[in-house]
């Protein structure tokens, strides 16, 4: 491994859904693409779920992220 790393994320989730199983998956995607990419150990992935989204309101221009695509 070339070094190590420590990555800091904001997400966007769905609701109702388990929220700790999307959290522990995407740091484990998202460790797993650093270290691929980068060939970097990584050390911590902090994750910060800044929104919380009902299916049923979500493109409607409520700002969650499927709006900025």
């Amino acid at each position: 491994m070339l070094g190590q790393a420590r990555v800091h994320i904001a997400v966007e989730l769905g609701y109702p859904s388990d929220i700790g199983a999307q959290c522990g998956t995407t740091r484990r995607q998202v460790a797993e693409k650093v270290s691929g990419l980068a060939g970097m150990d990584v050390q911590q992935v902090a994750l910060s779920v800044e929104r919380l989204y009902s299916a049923h309101t979500r493109g409607i221009g409520n700002g969650c992220a499927g709006d900025r695509r």
